[in-house]
């Protein structure tokens, strides 16, 4: 039978053996570590030897610079070591051959030449100190310089005001002056104030504002004056109170009913309002009342009013409150009986608030982009003819801008991102490159096969060459549509006019292959250039109503050898408005 030492002599064994090799390697890690750090400090002390035997003659210079530095500090004090022991020696012989009194003597006169003497401590100390304080007296001279600025003393009517750092600071305080005591005074006569400077200097912050001056101002002319604050509207005056609560809470109210808590909304009046306290005279001094009563009235401005369809003169005048005769007296030959064109202007009358208030907000909206049209040459059809192969379709990006309005108006618009949503199609058209037959004549207008050329609504002919119910010496075919309706080439051709021409406004001329030429005049916007080769159907500009022309509308020509023909002849039939006159 096994006894319990002997089986448990395996285990002490094994657990020997495990402790023998844990030392072991804790033994080998060790060593490793030390040969790393012996490795380590070898390089440092290789690099240091190396650094000092590639450097040793500067190293030498370097020190020989210190050294020589050194004694030079030194040399006062070594001088001095030596002449006490010096005078020591000398004041014990004294002693021991004439008495302790001249002795004493003897020490008196030691001590004076060691202090004040031609090396001395004294004559040391100052050749060190004198260029210490030297320097702490030109610090000073600086630091007192710097504190001062030069500035115009001023004198007005004879009594010292203060110092003012430019002439423009009193120019700005008279002014100032001049609005505070003129308002609702009977006497309009300013008052007169005659400077006079002399340039002194002065420390810093010791010179007037104009507001500051302002003050001074009134107070010597003696007048009856009280602390006050001046409203001002953009640079206008409107008087002084002496509590602005009431008139802060109106003005709030008044930009309350533009606000309407929309993203990044900003409301605020137009002209900067502010107050500027100081002295005013009382008759300057007004009730807030006074003054709410003005920035809460309306004022009467004019506007121009365009006819739309189913206007007529009463009904201008019922909309915007106003009689026949009001109306009439803004425009000579405004009656009862005015017949009213689409697109005729007048002027009206118009309530707006005294106080303009400017509200911008940030707006998301979706905006149709222009496509664009490739041209590719087609080796099956004649020269000079043109197929479209795909119609383009427009895109669409959404806009984020900033729009400002003024009293509801808008003012400007500024865009700040814009993403595509949908990009646009091209329009694909293909040019004939075959040479045409002998004799052949290839035309690509046609009595009766122009495109119609306005786009969107297609409008309504709202007037017909003359003798054929147009007024006199009209020459072409009036299209009444909304502004910025599109205006299409009415066929293949080259742009030759694409600008401004006198009375046609903003106008473009198409030279046809066939050498028919259309003519689109008053519009809004061009699109192509002169020299441009365009297709039937390419959007060439926008409806207007620049140059001689009421209202929007596209005066649409067509001539051959310079002659106006009646461009109903080659355009499809289209609607006509009520009041057309055809023959």
């Amino acid at each position: 039978m096994v006894s319990q030492k002997e089986r448990s002599a395996p285990a002490t064994k094994r657990a020997k053996r495990s402790e023998g090799k844990i030392h072991s390697g804790m033994y080998s890690f060790g060593e490793y570590i030390f040969s790393v750090l012996v490795t380590l400090f070898s390089t440092i002390k290789d690099g240091f030897i190396a650094f000092m035997d590639h450097n040793e003659d500067r190293l030498k210079a370097v020190g020989k610079w210190f050294r020589k530095q050194g004694r030079k500090l030194a040399h006062p004090f070594v001088r001095y070591h030596k002449a006490v022991k010096l005078s020591a020696g000398e004041v014990k012989k004294v002693r021991q051959e004439k008495g302790a009194f001249h002795s004493f003597l003897a020490s008196v006169r030691v001590f004076g030449k060691f202090l004040f003497g031609k090396h001395g401590i004294a004559y040391s100390l100052f050749n060190y100190a004198l260029p210490v304080v030297s320097m702490v007296l030109l610090f000073n001279i600086v630091t007192y310089a710097n504190s001062m600025t030069y500035a115009l003393k001023l004198s007005v009517n004879g009594e010292l005001m203060g110092y003012v750092t430019s002439e423009t600071v009193f120019t700005e305080a008279e002014r100032i002056v001049q609005q505070r005591i003129t308002y609702m005074d009977n006497n309009t006569e300013p008052v007169s104030f005659e400077a006079t400077y002399q340039l002194e200097s002065v420390e810093h912050n010791s010179t007037l504002t104009k507001y500051q001056l302002a003050d001074k101002l009134l107070m010597s002319m003696g007048a009856e004056i009280e602390h006050a604050y001046g409203m001002y509207i953009g640079s206008s005056f409107y008087g002084a109170v002496t509590d602005k609560t009431e008139i802060e809470k109106t003005l709030e109210s008044l930009l309350d009913k533009y606000r309407t808590d929309s993203l990044n909304e900003k409301v605020a009046f137009e002209n900067i309002i502010t107050y500027e306290p100081g002295l005013y005279l009382l008759e300057s001094i007004v009730d807030p009342d006074s003054i709410i009563k003005v920035i809460t009235s309306t004022k009467s401005v004019a506007i121009e009013h365009t006819a739309v369809e189913g206007d007529s003169p009463l009904l201008i005048a019922e909309k915007y409150d106003m009689t026949i005769e009001e109306i009439a007296a803004l425009n000579p030959g405004f009656s009862e009986d005015s017949t009213i064109y689409i697109g005729d202007t007048y002027l009206i009358k118009q309530e707006e608030p005294f106080l303009a208030v400017t509200v911008t907000r940030t707006e998301v909206y979706e905006e149709s982009t222009d496509y664009e049209v490739e041209y590719y040459d087609d080796s099956t059809r004649y020269q000079g003819s043109s197929v479209i192969m795909q119609e383009g379709d427009y895109g669409t990006d959404r806009i984020t801008a900033d729009v400002s309005y003024i009293n509801g108006i808008e003012i400007r618009r500024k865009i700040v991102k814009r993403e595509t949503v949908e990009q646009p199609t091209p329009k694909i058209v293909a040019n004939g490159t075959k040479p045409p037959p002998p004799n052949a004549s290839i035309s690509t207008v046609e009595v009766g096969k122009m495109l119609w050329p306005v786009g969107g609504s297609g409008g309504l002919i709202s007037e017909l060459p003359y003798g054929y119910g147009g007024y006199y010496g009209h020459q072409g075919l009036d299209i009444a549509a909304d502004y910025g309706s599109p205006i299409y080439a009415a066929e293949n051709g080259t742009v030759i006019v694409a600008r401004w021409y006198s009375d046609y406004g903003n106008c473009v001329m198409i030279e046809h292959d066939n050498g028919i030429v259309t003519v689109y005049a008053h519009a809004s916007y061009l699109h192509v250039y002169e020299g441009q080769r365009v297709t039937q159907g390419d959007a060439i500009a926008d409806v207007g109503s620049t140059g001689r022309s009421t209202g929007n509308h596209l005066h649409f020509e067509v001539r051959i050898n310079g002659v106006c023909m009646n461009p109903i002849n080659y355009l499809p039939e289209h609607a006509y408005a009520p009041w057309c006159v055809i023959w």
